[in-house]
């Protein structure tokens, strides 16, 4: 009975470590996460102290090294609405935007067939 006893023990501890070292590990990735967030902040704030020309050079810098991903995310933090279809396609404005040209084509021939008529 000694033996189980210690087996049971051992079990135990093992388990406490086990958790705690998981625990740490939760901790320690909260700590990075933190460092990570922290490190963002000043360079956020280092960003928007620079001149509009100092930033574009950042952006250019930054640009190749995102990528389609990155922009959808900017996108919805900055709550970006492509109502006129200019920038940023993804494919689903140009099919809106062909049926609204479409339409504009159906009432250009429209004018011009009522033109027509008149003369």
């Amino acid at each position: 009975h000694t033996s189980l006893g210690r087996s049971a023990c051992s079990r135990r501890e093992l388990y406490a470590m086990s958790a705690a070292d998981g625990n740490n590990k939760k901790r320690k990735k909260e700590d990075e996460a933190a460092q990570v967030a922290d490190k963002a902040v000043k360079w956020a704030e280092e960003f928007e102290k620079l001149d509009e020309d100092d930033q574009y050079t950042y952006l250019e810098e930054i640009a190749p090294r995102m990528n389609s991903m990155h922009l959808q995310f900017l996108q919805g933090i900055i709550g970006f609405e492509d109502d006129d279809g200019d920038e940023f396609d993804d494919g689903e404005e140009d099919e809106d935007g062909g049926e609204d040209d479409e339409d504009d084509e159906d009432d250009d021939e429209e004018d011009e067939n009522g033109e027509g008529d008149d003369a």
